[in-house]
């Protein structure tokens, strides 16, 4: 077979492939694109969970969608076409002796046809998708200054990006090879050298320093201020709980050698403590059984193939197979080791406290138990906001993306963010129209499986006493449990037991 006719048909094939390709895909590729509120509750779960079908696709639908696919073969034909016309034109060279066409001249042009379909589509881009960025609308005091640095540094990259595209392409087109044109090399210019490092320098100077000056802003507010709003978000795999201090204005204590099943906050709770002080003992006891039993526990084992067997469990034997294995191999003794060991320093750091007297005392103060743990942050327009972070496993990262607010959460170090809300929840609500929109804390760093599901609800309320009005509903997670008081009744049905007893008493 000739090279020439085998290229054709190599072509053509991949003409066919494309083609059936496209006919094939046609069901996949006719997607509806989602309008930017829907992929917020798709990629953070806002709004409601209910499964909303598409609808279905009408004949219009599908006419622009083959449109749109025979315009992408028909741009595939036409550059195999044009690969045609090119071949022909070389061979006519070398059967000729004469140029046919210049590949200079045409790269020059292809430069400048590239130039502009690129800026006609850098603009498209950024006037579509430009309003998503959510540029200008913040809901805090520093989001407008981050808005604002964000623009600066938007136009200022934009007019660099344009000029160096612009220098690039029309130089390739003025400086194309020319018959008698010689290149000139430079080895240094130090004039270019001081234009492109002194001016970068001094933009980047600018940047950095308005940053900083926000962040400061940010990061050292005063202390003492009384009207701070300060609320502790504790982050966990997957959610959040938010934690408010009490009448006493004042966070109880905290450790993470406290957090258990019912104590997930790691709170100075003494009742939660001896309890799971009690369940770490027994734990203990359990493991140590364990690693000095270990024959008896591959007795059992062997106990539960023979069960399977007889029932022809073939699925079971497998999985006590395996286990066995764990414990032949001392994999299973290693995981005992190692979670007896966890026990065992959990316990002495929980004695270590326990036997400095003053740091005991501190600690389990009582301050804790009119601590109020809630699933919803409730806070006040106008009033600075503190929030003060703690994670219990991974690294999280707290995102408020109406307040421009991002912090990471990090396991044993606590990190905090203060801002101002300046527009209630009714008011982005009637901004956006949309009646059913919340702010929400997210969590921005994927820190598992369900990371997409972690979200805590915000709200911002105008009048102080809608928001004294939703704490006061709020209860202590630990209240202290005082004595009943007796009633007088119940006093003189005591009293009369009491001396009915002692008669029985002295009469025997």
């Amino acid at each position: 077979m000739k090279p020439g006719l085998k290229n054709n048909l190599i072509k053509t094939l991949m003409a066919v492939l494309l083609v059936t390709a496209a006919y094939f895909a046609e069901p996949i590729a006719n997607l509806q694109v989602l309008p930017f509120d829907t992929q917020d509750a798709a990629l953070f779960g806002i709004g409601s969970d209910e499964y909303t079908p598409y609808e279905e696709t009408t004949d219009a639908d599908k006419v622009k969608s083959w449109v749109t696919w025979s315009l992408w073969i028909a741009g595939f034909l036409l550059v195999i076409v044009l690969g045609y016309v090119f071949d022909i034109a070389s061979y006519a060279q070398k059967i000729t002796g004469r140029k046919v066409a210049n590949a200079n001249k045409i790269n020059a042009w292809l430069m400048i046809i590239f130039l502009v379909v690129g800026m006609a589509f850098a603009a498209w881009e950024f006037i579509v998708h430009g309003p998503l960025t959510k540029v200008y609308n913040s809901s805090s005091e520093h989001g407008a200054e981050v808005d604002s640095m964000f623009m600066i540094t938007f136009i200022l990259t934009l007019i660099v990006f344009v000029a160096t595209q612009i220098v690039l392409f029309v130089y390739a087109f003025m400086y194309q090879e020319k018959k008698g044109n010689r290149a000139t090399y430079y080895a240094h210019n130090n004039r270019l050298e001081v234009f492109w490092t002194i001016i970068p320098a001094i933009v980047l100077t600018f940047l950095v320093l308005r940053g900083y000056s926000a962040w400061k802003n940010v990061m050292y507010v005063s202390d003492s201020n009384e009207k701070v709003q300060e609320i502790e978000v504790f982050a966990y795999q997957f959610g959040w709980s938010a934690r408010y201090p009490g009448p006493d204005k004042k966070f109880g204590s905290h450790s993470f050698n406290y957090i258990s099943g019912t104590n997930q906050l790691g709170l100075a709770v003494e009742s939660e403590v001896e309890e799971f002080k009690k369940e770490l003992r027994k734990d203990t006891a359990d493991y140590a059984a364990k690693l000095k039993d270990i024959d008896g526990y591959i007795a059992e084992l062997n106990a539960k193939i023979e069960d399977h067997r007889k029932l022809a469990n073939f699925k079971g034997i497998e999985d006590v197979n395996k286990e066995l294995a764990k414990v032949r191999n001392g994999e299973y003794t290693k995981e005992l080791e190692l979670m007896l060991r966890r026990r065992t320093k959990q316990l002495e750091r929980m004695a270590v406290v326990e036997s400095n007297t003053p740091v005991y005392e501190a600690t389990f103060d009582g301050s804790v138990h009119d601590d109020l743990i809630v699933k919803e942050i409730v806070v006040l327009k106008g009033q600075p906001v503190r929030l003060i972070f703690r994670a219990r496993d991974v690294i999280h990262s707290a995102y408020l993306p109406d307040f421009r607010v991002q912090m990471n959460c990090v396991p044993g170090m606590q990190t905090e963010f203060t801002f101002v809300p300046t527009k209630t929840t009714d008011e982005i609500r009637k901004e956006k129209s949309d009646e059913e929109y919340d702010y929400y804390l997210f969590c921005n760093k994927i820190c598992g499986q369900a990371h997409f599901n972690m979200k805590i609800k915000f709200t911002v309320v105008e009048s102080e006493t809608e928001y004294k009005s939703w704490l006061a509903e709020q209860k202590p997670a630990f209240p202290v449990e005082l004595p009943v008081k007796k009633t007088e009744e119940v006093i003189e049905v005591e009293v009369a037991e009491t001396q009915h007893n002692s008669t029985n008493n002295q009469t025997i």
